[in-house]
């Protein structure tokens, strides 16, 4: 009894900590295409699912309208929460729903993106 009573701690604690384990580094990046709606127009689609950002970095260029679009995977886990703390965002997803970020990055630089929790992270780089 014991030792099923450990085996199910140990699982539930594995599932607790692979929902909110830290993502991965990933040298992913995709180039926005633009959009025809609005010129110049930065556009990218993110996917959040198993613990991590797909892709976790993107990159675009400063001075230029931004559109970034996140979609909600089946295990979100703490990634429910899309937070760009320097941009003063935040906005809730739900598995298989999307949410829309807008800007114009002034600057060169990284705008980084992260899970309420901080433990899922990304970054916008602004060339």
């Amino acid at each position: 009894m014991k030792i099923l009573t450990i085996t199910l701690l140990a699982t539930a604690l594995g599932f607790f900590m692979t929902g909110c384990s830290p993502a991965q580094e990933t040298a992913q990046s995709s180039q926005p295409a633009p959009s025809t709606s609005t010129p110049g127009l930065q556009t990218a689609m993110i996917t959040i699912d198993g613990g991590k950002y797909t892709p976790s970095v993107i990159s675009v260029e400063k001075g230029k309208p931004v559109e970034i679009t996140f979609t909600g995977g089946k295990d979100l886990g703490c990634g429910g929460t899309v937070v760009f703390k320097s941009l003063k965002m935040s906005k809730d997803v739900e598995s298989g729903k999307t949410v829309t970020f807008n800007f114009t990055p002034k600057e060169a630089g990284e705008i980084p993106f992260t899970c309420s929790m901080g433990m899922y992270d990304g970054k916008v780089v602004v060339k």
